[in-house]
């Protein structure tokens, strides 16, 4: 097995033996590619990999939408951001909605940290930007970069 593999694109993948997935963890966005499936085709994964990095900026738009239509909810109903032992709480406001985060804050506050590029699909993780008290959002993509899933 190589130890490494480059892309113009994309850098240098370096084999982990530990993982079984060659990473990339130059730049902002970490990337891997999850050999662990015994199908996994290195050369077509870092194909897919390239082809995502070159509609990286429309695909984390994309992405960031539909992930704040999949949590917004869960988001607001459960991670509130208010504190609900507080005496002067103004429960009508906080049933008006007045401290909810609407989807277009959700999207902002959220940024791309992993990519994986799997056999069968694409994992992303992304930075919660507090919403979530600093736990990553767990994404998964099928090949055509649609949402499949979306957990904290």
């Amino acid at each position: 097995m190589e130890k490494s593999i480059k892309s113009e694109l994309i850098g240098v993948f370096i084999f982990n033996t530990d993982c079984k997935a060659y990473e990339q963890n130059e730049e902002k966005v970490h990337w891997q590619l999850d050999i662990r499936d015994e199908h996994a085709d290195v050369n077509e994964m870092i194909k897919r990999a390239e082809k995502l990095f070159l509609c990286l900026e429309e695909f984390d738009k994309k992405a960031k939408a539909a992930i704040a239509e999949k949590l917004i909810d869960y988001k607001n109903d459960f991670w509130p951001e208010y504190d609900e032992n507080d005496e002067n709480l103004n429960w009508d406001a906080v049933d008006r909605g007045e401290y909810d985060v609407t989807k277009e804050g959700f999207k902002e506050v959220i940024t791309l940290y992993d990519i994986a590029i799997r056999a069968n699909n694409i994992y992303c993780e992304y930075d919660d930007g507090d919403l979530f008290g600093g736990h990553r959002i767990h994404t998964y993509f099928d090949n055509d970069y649609n949402l499949v899933s979306a957990d904290v």
